[in-house]
């Protein structure tokens, strides 16, 4: 163990990361995420994302990587017709990867990568070797490995996982290349949330890594606050180090799944960036000033707006026909409930309860709000 000795800080050296500000040289990354949730179809898009440079996936243009997607669960043509759906979800030429970019199935006998074996957690170091000797010879600075689980013949333990990931870093740290690693969680409970500690095995993995981060999908909730059509459709890349964010943050990245059909005729899944939308996307004062003044003109009447979304005389009809949105549409719908949450919430209209119909039964209805938009101070 060596004393300090006095360093010029300017020479050390700092974190340089090879791809989206999660995979750096020398260094582990782990991603987390529950069975089905778009894992796989996230690692092999970052992984071409990274091989082109272009940043189809992390949103910035970078230079162009040599990459290995390791992949121990699909067979070789299903990794071959992925990675064209990709390039064609993309409109990118499959030129641009040749030669820089490995997508390589680990389902056949000559291709089986094991790390670890048996109750005694063996860490197999002929097959780290080998890894080594491919990341030099082939100039790798990115290597993607999914899932986890699938490299080891190892109980699923706390024990195992930790002596894998050590040795994964450790091969990292040595041959310089940013290495990442999908595993699974444990299948969650009805209504729990998962976390990074819930990765199988428990929370050893995430200790030895040096970037974590977890998938989540889209809950039903979500999906009718979003006004999506199938909220299975969609995940998010959450927060690093927990999943406290709202879904609408800009903290969290979302993904839609979709299908390409390639040359054979036959559709293969992979993924697309997807923003949660903006309800006042394209909504303007003027607009806002209409909406309050139909309601002002319902009230006159005497024929107040209701505040439940589910009466026939519901306040959002009047803000669909101002904005031209299709109340039958689950996205258009979602969007004028959330317009007019805002507009109470900032006083541009008001919610009264009050008496009505011949049974006088209490409801509530929508009035206009002291805060005026028309009213602008100069």
């Amino acid at each position: 163990f060596p004393a300090w000795q006095v360093i010029d800080p300017a020479t050390s050296p700092r974190v340089r990361f090879v791809y989206g500000g999660i995979y750096a040289a020398g260094y582990l990354t782990v991603t987390f995420a529950a069975p089905k949730t778009g894992k796989s179809l996230l690692g092999l898009a970052e992984a071409i994302d990274a091989a082109t440079g272009r940043g189809f996936i992390s949103g910035s243009e970078a230079k162009p990587q040599r990459v290995l997607y390791f992949n121990a669960e699909d067979d070789q043509d299903v990794m071959n017709a992925r990675t064209v759906a990709v390039l064609q979800e993309h409109g990118i030429p499959q030129s641009e990867i040749a030669g820089r970019f490995f997508a390589v199935s680990g389902v056949t006998e000559d291709r089986n990568l094991v790390l670890i074996r048996g109750e005694k957690n063996e860490i197999q170091e002929p097959a780290f070797a080998f890894l080594a000797s491919f990341f030099r010879r082939e100039g790798i600075t990115l290597a993607i490995f999914d899932p986890l689980q699938d490299l080891s013949q190892s109980p699923e333990t706390n024990e195992a996982f930790r002596a894998l990931g050590g040795r994964i870093r450790r091969l990292a740290n040595e041959t310089g290349v940013a290495i990442g690693i999908v595993h699974h969680t444990r299948k969650p409970s009805a209504g729990v949330q998962i976390s990074l500690d819930d990765g199988r095995g428990g929370s050893a993995l995430r200790g030895v890594a040096r970037f974590n981060r977890l998938l989540a999908p889209m809950t039903e909730a979500e999906g009718a606050q979003a006004g999506v059509e199938d909220f299975r459709n969609y995940f998010r890349i959450a927060e690093a180090e927990s999943n406290l964010a709202p879904p609408s943050s800009e903290r969290n990245q979302w993904f839609e799944k979709t299908g390409v059909k390639i040359g054979n005729g036959a559709a293969y899944p992979t993924i697309r960036k997807w923003t949660w939308p903006e309800a006042f996307t394209g909504v303007t004062v003027n607009d806002a000033c209409r909406v309050r003044a139909l309601v002002a003109e319902r009230a006159d009447r005497d024929e107040p707006a209701r505040e439940n979304v589910q009466a026939k005389d519901w306040a959002g009809h009047i803000v669909a026909d101002v904005l031209g949105l299709d109340m039958t549409r689950k996205a258009d719908k979602a969007r004028v409930v959330a317009m007019l949450r805002k507009w109470i919430e900032t006083k541009v209209l008001l919610v009264e309860r009050m008496a009505h119909g011949p049974k006088k039964k209490e409801a509530d209805f929508i009035f206009p709000g002291p805060n005026n938009p028309a009213e602008v101070d100069g």
